[in-house]
């Protein structure tokens, strides 16, 4: 059975730290990075099986980084689980969430049983 490759793209240090810690406990290759410039290049450099994106950080949002994958015509390859602290309008998750290639909206605090659920299912999830 391959290892599922997961990229964690959070400014929240204790977020991705905590996340990773989770993940490769359950037997998931994690990448982290808590810089979304670098979160962005390892997106167009590198194919992952999921990628947790928080939605919003400072210098360039979730929502930049999505809108660059769409330019770049690689946004569907991907399987983005977008969150967030920050409540999100309805408009605004359906909106993100008619973009093949994002899967899904986790809210924080993360249920991590709904995580794993999320990312091993692979589908369109919003929770």
């Amino acid at each position: 059975m391959r290892i599922m490759k997961v990229l964690l793209i959070d400014n929240n240090k204790d977020i991705t730290t905590m996340l990773s810690k989770f993940l490769n406990s359950k037997g998931f290759e994690t990448v982290v990075t808590n810089d979304p410039v670098e979160g962005l290049r390892h997106i167009q450099q590198e194919q992952y099986d999921v990628i947790l994106l928080d939605i919003f950080m400072p210098e360039i949002s979730g929502f930049n980084i999505i809108d660059i994958l769409a330019t770049d015509k690689i946004l569907k390859e991907q399987n983005i689980f977008i969150f967030s602290a920050i409540a999100f309008e309805d408009i605004q998750i359906k909106e993100l969430l008619r973009k093949e290639g994002v899967n899904g909206c986790l809210k924080k605090p993360i249920r991590l049983d709904e995580l794993l659920t999320a990312i091993t299912n692979r589908g369109r999830v919003e929770l």
